[in-house]
């Protein structure tokens, strides 16, 4: 009988203990995605500042950013635990606008939580 309220008990809980997980807020991921394309923006823009006065790599590097993407909202995060602690994947609507046309696109994603840092992964 011991055993019978223990696994009771136990069934009652886990949906308790799932629905406290340690989860990434909805701030804390969209700061990472935004983080994610500002990078990327910036190795774009040192780029452009290396071409210098070369005529050559100056329109290459205008050509690429204009198709970089420019991140217009992110919306709809949800993240559940995945493999292993401190795990979780997650996803997105993430509307961005790449040369001139805008899209909306689910994303899938992982974020760890690393040394109390929440960081993002593939």
């Amino acid at each position: 009988m011991e055993n019978f309220k223990r696994l009771v008990l136990i069934i009652l809980l886990t949906p308790f203990f799932a629905a406290c997980s340690n989860a990434p807020s909805e701030s804390t991921v969209e700061g990472l995605i935004e983080a994610q394309y500002e990078q990327t923006t910036k190795i774009v823009e040192d780029a452009k500042a290396n071409a210098g006065s070369d005529p050559m790599a100056k329109a290459m590097s205008g050509m690429i950013e204009s198709m970089m993407p420019k991140l217009e909202r992110i919306e709809n995060i949800h993240c559940d635990t995945a493999e292993g602690d401190n795990t979780y994947l997650c996803t997105a609507d993430v509307t961005q606008t790449i040369a001139g046309n805008s899209q909306t696109n689910k994303t899938n994603f992982k974020v760890y939580q690393v040394n109390d840092e929440w960081v993002l992964g593939n």
